[in-house]
């Protein structure tokens, strides 16, 4: 029998960036739809159909990856329903009236891919009532890094793998007891949580504002487009 393992953080890194590479293209097709079509209802209405196949993907190679970590566990791994067609054309007409429509519509593109795989992961981990932990790379956001910090204690809470544009974060089961053991750098951005719930205490978006101003202290511009990609996470969330 092939016991259950964890996977490394390589290899939690190297899952990362297939799906990452599943997005590019994806990117990369959205955005060669806005420079073939010049109408606004034939982008929307052929947006689902182009973005289908690469959120299809992320969902198959996460359901692989989930059932890799314990082939012989007696568990149907299952990838869950694709996001409804409406869905989708909402996005491409949100994004068709943005500054930059074709940004826009490539980031939600990449997002859905992203949150596609994560949702795979929790769905399964819900299913099969195991935690999960939300892995962050060493660039990633000061809330992702806030949320990385937490480590396998996700059951259900969807805020947990909730994503914004440019959001490479994966889920992680802790399948058949094997403890999740995070990157190092994670090391560092606890340090720096412990210290800023030290100053102001137990609330989230109050730790993950104090890290952010020490962070980007004296930079204003980056500090105000973390601001907005929290922003943009916690509206989605809330959709």
């Amino acid at each position: 029998m092939i016991p259950p393992k964890m996977p490394s953080s390589t290899e939690v890194g190297n899952f990362q960036d297939l799906i990452a590479q599943v997005a590019s293209v994806a990117v990369l097709r959205t955005t060669g739809l806005l420079s073939s079509l010049s109408d606004r209802d034939a982008i929307v209405e052929a947006y689902p159909e182009l973005i289908d196949p690469f959120i299809a993907a992320a969902g198959q190679l996460s359901a692989e990856w989930y059932s890799s970590l314990a082939p012989t566990a007696p568990f149907a791994v299952e990838v869950p329903p694709p996001p409804p067609r409406n869905s989708l054309i909402a996005n491409a007409n949100w994004a068709l009236t943005q500054f930059d429509p074709a940004g826009a519509l490539s980031g939600a593109a990449e997002r859905q891919v992203f949150t596609t795989s994560r949702d795979t992961v929790v769905s399964n981990a819900s299913r099969e009532r195991v935690r999960y932990a939300r892995y962050a790379s060493a660039n990633a956001c000061t809330w992702c890094r806030v949320l990385a910090t937490r480590e396998a204690v996700y059951f259900t809470a969807e805020s947990a793998v909730k994503g914004h544009d440019n959001c490479h974060c994966i889920a992680v089961p802790e399948r058949a007891g094997n403890a999740y053991v995070p990157p190092d750098y994670v090391n560092r951005w606890r340090d720096d949580y412990n210290a800023a719930r030290d100053e102001v205490g137990g609330q989230l978006d109050a730790i993950a504002n104090r890290m952010r101003r020490d962070k980007y202290s004296g930079d204003k511009d980056s500090l105000n487009a973390e601001r907005r990609k929290r922003y943009a996470a916690k509206k989605q969330a809330n959709q």
